[in-house]
C-alpha cells in the first residue's frame, strides 16, 4: 500500500466560528477568493447551536482545503484556536474571523513580505471597519512596534496576522485562563516580545473589521480588566519602566469613551 500523501501548504489560516452563520459564508469566501491560493483553511466550530456546521461541512466538501474541526463543548476562542494550530501544516499560520472579511491580496502580501524580510517573524496590516452601511474608518498600528509600545496599546491587530508557525510553537500557541478570556491576544503579544521576536505592520487596509452593535457588545468591562491585569504583569515580564505599568488603565477607559474619543486615542499614542 502507498503512503497517504499529505497537503502541505505555505500558509495555514485558523479559524474559530461559535454561532456565526450569519456572517460565516462571507468569511469563507472572502479566503476562497484570494490571489494567493496554496493555504488549506482549519476552522474550529466551537460547539455553535445554529447552522454554523452545515455551512462548515457544506464549504469542506467542495474544496479540500478546508479542514473542519469540532470542540466536543465550548471551550472559548483561545482553546478554538489551539486546537486548530493541533492540524496546522503550512510555514506560516494566519488568523481569520468569522465575522471579517480578507482584501483578496492579503494572503499574497503577508506572506511576501515574510518571504524578503527574514528578521521579521510576524506581519500584521492595517483593518478597515465596516457595516451594514459600508466601510468606515481605518484602523491604523505602528509600522514596527517594540516592547516600548505594548503597554500603549495592541502593536498588531490580531485577526489580520500572519506568524511563522516556529514562533507560534515557540510560544506554545495561546493561553487559557480566566485571566485571558477575550484578552488572549494581549498575552501573546507581551510573550511575543519577551522570546525576542520582532513584527511588522503593513501600511494597507487588507482586512475588514466588523463593527456593528454586536461587536460592541463583547466587549464587556471585565474583559478590559483581564487586558489591564495582563498589562500590569507583562510590564514586569518585559523589564520596562515603572511608570509603563499606569497604562493599564488604558483598557477600562477605552471602554467607558466614546467610540469617536477612542480612535483620537488609538491615532495619538501609536505616534
Amino acid at each position: 500500500m502507498g503512503e497517504k500523501c499529505v497537503f502541505m501548504p505555505r500558509i495555514s489560516i485558523i479559524m474559530s466560528v461559535y454561532n456565526g452563520e450569519a456572517t460565516l459564508p462571507e468569511a469563507l469566501d472572502s479566503i476562497l477568493n484570494q490571489t494567493f491560493s496554496d493555504w488549506e483553511l482549519i476552522v474550529c466550530d466551537d460547539c455553535s447551536t445554529d447552522h454554523s456546521g452545515k455551512i462548515l461541512e457544506s464549504y469542506a466538501a467542495k474544496d479540500g482545503r478546508i479542514i473542519y474541526i469540532q470542540n466536543p463543548q465550548n471551550k472559548g476562542l483561545a482553546a478554538s484556536l489551539n486546537h486548530c494550530l493541533e492540524h496546522v501544516h503550512g510555514s506560516y499560520i494566519a488568523r481569520m474571523d468569522c465575522d471579517d472579511l480578507s482584501a483578496e491580496t492579503r494572503l499574497e502580501e503577508q506572506l511576501q513580505f515574510l518571504d524578503k524580510h527574514p528578521e521579521y517573524d510576524l506581519v500584521g496590516t492595517f483593518m478597515q471597519a465596516f457595516d451594514e452601511n459600508g466601510l468606515h474608518q481605518i484602523i491604523e498600528s505602528k509600522l514596527v512596534p517594540t516592547k516600548f509600545d505594548l503597554p500603549k496599546g495592541a502593536p498588531f491587530s490580531h485577526a489580520t496576522i500572519m506568524i511563522r508557525t516556529h514562533a507560534m510553537r515557540v510560544l506554545n500557541g495561546y493561553r487559557i485562563s480566566n485571566h485571558t478570556v477575550r484578552t488572549e491576544d494581549v498575552d501573546l503579544w507581551y510573550r511575543f516580545f519577551a522570546a525576542g521576536f520582532v513584527g511588522a505592520n503593513l501600511p494597507k487596509p487588507l482586512y475588514l473589521v466588523r463593527m456593528d452593535e454586536a461587536a460592541y457588545k463583547r466587549r464587556k468591562l471585565k474583559y478590559m480588566f483581564h487586558a489591564s491585569c495582563i498589562i500590569w504583569n507583562g510590564c514586569g515580564l518585559l523589564q520596562l519602566p515603572f511608570y509603563y505599568k499606569f497604562y493599564c488603565v488604558k483598557p477600562i477607559l477605552s471602554w467607558i469613551l466614546p467610540r469617536n474619543l477612542k480612535s483620537h486615542l488609538r491615532k495619538w499614542l501609536i505616534k
